[in-house]
């Protein structure tokens, strides 16, 4: 027992103490070798810092092993011998090497690409690999693959979150810490000893790399602790439970892991929509996850890194009960991924969603050929038909239909009448001809009363065919649930452009990265133009700023406290005073046409409150006199430049 207890104190203290030692002696000496830090671009830093730190965690990582395989401790179980430390130390050294090279001469992406990928290979070819998932054995090829997508995700899901002082290294230290527990849990506490060197090391560099940091990581660090976290979580749990030895490790690397997912699916998406080179997916940019908490934060580096710590233990603690309640594990999985999902969606991913969202609205409102826009939606009509058609029939089965042959005949039997009837009702109802980001509401109804006259023609065509051997009521029961199944596709993917528009209105207004956050606005009026105001309340505005609608103020008091347009109705004009106070709102947009006495009262509250009010209307302009006047009617907007009287400020 003394002996066990020893040799996990001597494994963290001797990787603590050795980077400590390191990181102190490197610091003042990294920059006679070219290595400094110097301020500028989206660095924060304003002094020139001493950067490669890495170093110092390689060297304290490896002290640690040594303790632990070269005294003559008494045999303890693992799945880490001696060999495997043998094999880690040239993988090591080499990842050292690429992030030294690079925190030296600055490499190109691509070029650390493939010195990556290399470094994955030698890792697969030293038996580092993933070789089971769920605990099925991999084809060689796919056992290739995941090996060298586990590798090179994780060094550049630790290079990527190395954006502020000690975020890397407190992550690591966190998440090798959560590893090492499911461990206990698992009996395996020999492998426990070199998760907590590998802690130990990072805690050591902690201590000069904390904000205000004094040593950067740098590539050198970031590189060995992602390479040397994926060879630990794949050699440490490749015998464990199966949803346990999957999901410990992803849990515990979660924070830099979704970082990267982030920034992939980011960057990709201003590739497609802006198709210049400043967005290329290798190119860094400032919408990291931490970039985003500490614009939040007002800057405060060490609070941002204490709740990216704090996500990265509650990860861990997941993890932790995966390994403990393993029968239990898909339900907690399950769990974890709804609350995930919407913390995702709500509060970190905007910016992601928004650019997808305007690269939708870009591509669906790009000019094309009538033939094209043709072409897709006939492909996708169909393709929705049939997978309607394919899903009832899997369902439901027979029905009680007279069929032998199973779903696949039935889908033949029924194609014909359920596909061809519903496509010639589309065509009748001209739901080809239209041009969909630019249609009413009612067209969209048009197009599900087709597709429901389509198969209720459907339904009496075979019920004429099958007649008595068939029963009408069962019959009726399957087209219902084909309508129900086909019609929101066919509808929806005509609404696609109208959905991702009001989601960018009502969501991302204000929010996007480097430009200024527009004002907390506030409607008056809950009528049809309000729909109008809504539909480019998105756009840019003033100096770049968008409107924050917070939410509607209505004349109508028995819509208080409901949603129009999707936005609550705070009350009526007589609440201003309140609601201005209450909500902070910095300007007041009179939408609708509003009764003298109402209008007044807006006014009166609204230079009380110091915001400002501005009025939204449509103005007709005469552009010529005599028998061939023309007259123009648009829109006048709060900021726009015209001196008409409707476009001046009311206050």
């Amino acid at each position: 027992m003394n002996h066990a207890i020893w040799k996990y104190a001597a494994s963290l203290l001797t990787g603590a103490a050795v980077s400590l030692l390191m990181t102190r002696f490197w610091g003042p000496r990294a920059p006679r070798w070219g290595f400094l830090d110097r301020p500028g671009g989206r660095k924060r830093h304003r002094e020139p810092t001493p950067t490669a730190g890495g170093i110092a965690v390689f060297l304290g990582f490896h002290a640690a092993c040594a303790v632990v395989f070269l005294p003559p401790w008494p045999p303890f179980a693992g799945q880490l011998p001696m060999g495997w430390w043998l094999r880690m130390i040239p993988l090591t050294a080499g990842a050292v090497a690429i992030g030294a090279w690079d925190d030296r001469y600055s490499m190109r992406p691509w070029v650390k690409f493939v010195a990556q990928f290399l470094l994955a290979v030698g890792a697969y070819l030293l038996n580092l690999r993933i070789q089971n998932v769920l605990g099925a054995d991999l084809p060689e090829a796919l056992d290739f693959a995941a090996t060298a997508v586990w590798y090179v995700a994780l060094m550049n899901a630790f290079n990527l979150i190395d954006g502020l002082d000690g975020l890397a290294a407190g992550i690591a230290l966190i998440a090798s810490a959560g590893v090492a527990l499911t461990l206990v849990f698992r009996q395996a506490p020999g492998d426990v000893l070199l998760l907590l060197g590998f802690a130990g090391a990072c805690a050591g560099f902690l201590r000069y790399n904390f904000y205000p940091a004094r040593v950067f990581l740098g590539d050198t660090g970031s590189h060995f602790i992602g390479f040397t976290f994926a060879a630990l979580a794949l050699s440490t749990n490749s015998k464990g439970p199966a949803l346990a030895a999957l999901g410990a490790p992803l849990l515990a690397a979660g924070v830099p892991l979704f970082d990267t997912l982030l920034a992939v699916w980011r960057r990709s998406v201003r590739r497609w929509k802006d198709g210049a080179e400043t967005a290329a997916v290798g190119r860094a940019d400032a919408d990291h996850l931490h970039h985003r908490l500490l614009r939040r934060c007002e800057g405060r580096q060490s609070r941002v890194a204490l709740l990216l710590y704090g996500g990265t233990a509650a990860l861990c603690g997941l993890g932790l009960l995966i390994s403990v309640f393993n029968d239990r594990a898909l339900g907690l999985l399950a769990l974890a991924f709804l609350l995930g999902a919407y913390t995702i969606v709500r509060r970190l991913a905007w910016i992601e969603l928004e650019d997808t969202g305007e690269a939708l609205l870009q591509g669906m409102t790009r000019p094309v050929r009538r033939n094209r826009a043709l072409l897709f939606y006939v492909a996708a009509d169909i393709a929705i038909l049939s997978g309607a058609l394919w899903l009832t029939a899997a369902l439901l089965g027979d029905g009680g239909l007279p069929i032998a042959g199973g779903s696949k005949k039935l889908w033949f039997m029924f194609a014909p009448t359920d596909i061809a009837l519903p496509f010639i009702a589309l065509l009748l109802f001209r739901s080809y001809t239209r041009v969909w980001y630019l249609a009413r509401i009612s067209e969209y109804a048009s197009t599900g009363v087709a597709v429901a006259v389509g198969l209720a023609a459907a339904f009496a065509a075979q019920a004429i065919g099958w007649g008595e051997q068939a029963s009408a009521r069962r019959l009726l029961l399957r087209y219902l649930f084909l309508f129900g199944a086909a019609a929101p596709g066919i509808t929806g993917i005509r609404a696609a452009h109208r959905i991702v528009e009001d989601y960018l209105a009502r969501f991302h207004i204000g929010r996007r990265a480097g430009s200024s956050r527009g004002p907390r606005a506030l409607i008056c009026g809950a009528g049809y133009r309000t729909t109008l105001f809504l539909r480019t309340a998105h756009l840019p505005r003033e100096g770049g700023a968008r409107l924050r609608v917070i939410g509607i103020v209505a004349e109508d008091e028995a819509v208080k406290g409901h949603y129009v347009h999707g936005y609550r109705v705070l009350g009526s004009v007589r609440d201003l005073p309140v609601i201005l106070r209450e909500h902070a709102i910095e300007s007041v947009h009179i939408v609708e046409d509003l009764a003298p006495e109402n209008e007044a009262l807006a006014r009166d509250a609204v230079r009380a409150h110091g915001a400002r009010l501005a009025r939204w209307r449509f103005t007709e302009e005469t552009l010529e006199t005599g028998s061939r006047a023309v007259s123009e009617t648009r829109p006048g907007t709060d900021g726009a430049a015209s001196t008409t009287p409707a476009n001046r400020a009311a206050d």
